[in-house]
């Protein structure tokens, strides 16, 4: 444990000193705090009870964001402590629960080197079987506090026209605050620390039809309560424009995956291949087929621009992570509480299959989103392997230039392999929004959402939540 803490913060010293390298004064800085006071009453405060128990629950939440943008470097950084106050409860009035969202893009040696870094604070649900909720109001023992943190330096060569070069290393750490903990059958998710480096050399001007990108990369993940996962690739792209709008593609190359006792060894050739299509400025297609995972598989990405501002995408993945790797991963998920459409929280490595449909847009004064997935899991551990089906629909409209309503709706099915279980889990809520000055907006919201499962009988049953917040922003 002691190596970990060491080592994360010597990531973390690193990440801070580079953003102070760069010359501050030469970017534009954006620093706005705020602070939201939110009085919520639920009927179901406690996820953990075998019987619902209501509660008026004051929420307070300081935020300060920065954003910094200049032609070497741009910065992003949200933090919010949220602090909840529980007068019903007997024993412990208080909780508090961390928020940060940041990351960092600097270049320290013009066109030579470069550092990426980010940091990440959520909450997470330990087990999608057990307690979960998609209000962050109510207490259960199934969530932690989860941090990821990332740093990656790398190095930038032109060879002229011909070639460019990335030489590039990548260090991360996830971990939860408290210790290690059972998430499900003989699962325990643990920290994580993994290391990446990775050389590739990608063809430039001078190739006009025929492009190529040659890649080897070593990873490492060092985990805790696990044996370390390591994958060693190489691989050559390809990509040949037969005409304005059809370009073929394909890869091959050696891939090596070491997991004790793991199905997600491999030791052997890899290779794929499909085609782009671009008939037109609305519509791209991107399929390949091939063996990349120890079997036959394909991905798919297809966008279709409605109108300039409406946009319907398709796509398909198949990868091998472990719940680590997951976690730098972007999780805006297509659900509306995206808590509940996280991965499980373990370090087993799991094969993910995941169909996504979105459509998003603005008309008039009107944005919505909808969407819907399918993912299919398969573990080492069979109490991981799931099917799961979902989808989501959110609506805004700006009635006036104070004046704001929302609504959204939300779905999940999970199937669950070790024992034929589903379990459904749905999402309503309602919201208006009215600014009462220049640096004060008010929200009244209201959600309802409800669970069936035959697992366990005392968490089934609906939740009804009703709040009333003050936004100042100073």
């Amino acid at each position: 444990m002691q190596y970990y803490k060491k080592q994360i913060f010597l990531l973390l010293s690193t990440v801070a000193a580079s953003g102070f390298i760069v010359n501050a004064n030469a970017a534009n800085w954006r620093v706005t705090p705020s602070i939201a006071v939110t009085e919520t009453y639920t009927d179901n405060v406690d996820l953990d009870s075998s019987s619902n128990q209501g509660d008026f629950v004051t929420q307070i939440t300081p935020q300060i964001g920065i954003r910094g943008n200049g032609s070497r470097m741009n910065l992003l950084f949200s933090y919010a402590p949220n602090y909840f106050f529980y007068p019903g409860d007997d024993d412990d009035k208080h909780e508090l629960r961390h928020s940060l969202q940041s990351s960092l893009n600097s270049e320290l040696i013009s066109e030579k080197f470069f550092i990426d870094a980010s940091a990440n604070i959520t909450q997470r649900f330990l087990d999608r079987r057990r307690a979960i909720s998609s209000e962050i109001v109510s207490r259960t023992d199934n969530r932690r506090t989860v941090q990821s943190y990332q740093f990656s330096p790398y190095l930038v060569h032109t060879f002229d026209a011909w070639a460019s070069a990335q030489l590039r290393y990548t260090l991360g750490h996830v971990r939860q605050a408290a210790d290690a903990e059972q998430t499900t059958v003989d699962t325990f998710f643990g920290n994580t620390l993994s290391h990446q480096a990775s050389l590739s050399v990608t063809s430039g001007r001078r190739f006009s039809k025929l492009n190529w990108t040659f890649l080897t990369q070593y990873q490492t993940e060092n985990r805790e309560n696990s044996n370390n996962y390591s994958t060693t690739t190489v691989r050559t792209d390809l990509s040949y424009q037969l005409t304005n709008i059809f370009t073929l593609l394909g890869s091959v190359g050696y891939q090596k995956r070491n997991a004790v006792g793991s199905f997600a060894n491999f030791n052997g050739l890899t290779w794929d291949a499909g085609f782009r299509l671009v008939p037109g400025p609305r519509t791209s297609l991107s399929f390949r087929y091939g063996n990349q995972l120890r079997g036959n598989t394909f991905s798919l990405d297809a966008q279709y621009k409605i109108t300039s501002k409406n946009v319907i995408n398709l796509s398909y993945t198949d990868t091998i992570q472990t719940f680590q790797s997951f976690a730098f991963d972007d999780i805006s998920s297509v659900n509306l509480d995206p808590a509940l459409n996280s991965e499980f929280i373990s370090g087993d490595l799991t094969r993910r299959k995941k169909w996504t449909l979105k459509l998003s847009g603005t008309r008039g004064r009107t944005t919505y989103n909808a969407s819907s997935f399918y993912s299919e899991y398969k573990s080492d551990n069979l109490a991981l392997d799931e099917e799961r089906y979902g989808g989501a629909l959110s609506i805004n409209r700006n009635l006036n230039s104070r004046l704001s309503i929302g609504s959204g709706l939300s779905y999940n099915l999970s199937k669950f392999a070790s024992d034929n279980i589903n379990d459904k889990f749905w999402s309503a809520s309602v919201n208006m929004s009215y600014q009462l000055s220049k640096s004060l907006t008010g929200t009244l919201g209201y959600v309802h959402s409800d669970r069936d499962q035959e697992r366990f009988g005392s968490l089934n049953g609906g939740s009804n939540y009703i709040s009333l917040s003050i936004r100042a922003t100073l």
